[in-house]
């Protein structure tokens, strides 16, 4: 126990001066408009085949309000009976940007990097392999409100398009 009491002022140090602030960083404010739930629908097309999408999209503050915590449900994607993916949002002060890391039930780990928008929108990009090939994933969040979104993922291996998920959310 002495050694814990001891270890507790050290960690204390470790934390950001923002961290402990009443008021949270504009750029940590902006991701709690992602808190709620959203229900999507859409479209996914792969080569020559399209195939129409829903998900719900449930979204909540974690880290005291310093990250957000989503889990995505997705139903349509053709040879895929459920896909299942856990987001979580936070923002990297030191780079000015956005992160956004997905692990999903189709074997995916990516962390999705955007720099802080200006403006409605964020393409967040993940770099990285698959099959021993370059692998590219490309996502850009609209915001059109407070309540709608678009979301348009787009996958490239070697270069060339492999996907394209089309979806339009609303809280």
């Amino acid at each position: 126990m002495k050694t814990l009491t001891k270890l507790i002022p050290v960690f204390a140090l470790m934390i950001p001066a923002a961290a402990t602030a009443d008021a949270l960083p504009k750029q940590v404010e902006a991701m709690q408009c992602l808190v709620g739930t959203w229900k999507a629908t859409g479209t996914v097309a792969m080569g020559k085949d399209t195939a129409k999408v829903t998900a719900t999209w449930t979204c909540k503050a974690t880290s005291a309000k310093f990250g957000v915590l989503c889990a995505l449900d997705l139903a349509g994607i053709p040879g895929v009976p459920q896909y299942a993916e856990t987001d979580l949002f936070g923002y990297e002060p030191n780079s000015n940007t956005a992160h956004w890391f997905s692990v999903t039930n189709a074997g995916e780990t990516h962390d999705h990097v955007a720099p802080m928008p200006d403006g409605n929108s964020a393409e967040f990009v993940y770099t990285g392999t698959q099959e021993g090939k370059p692998f590219k994933e490309v996502i850009k969040l609209t915001f059109i409100d407070k309540k709608n979104i678009t979301v348009r993922a787009e996958t490239f291996v070697a270069g060339a398009s492999t996907s394209v998920f089309d979806i339009k959310a609303k809280k």
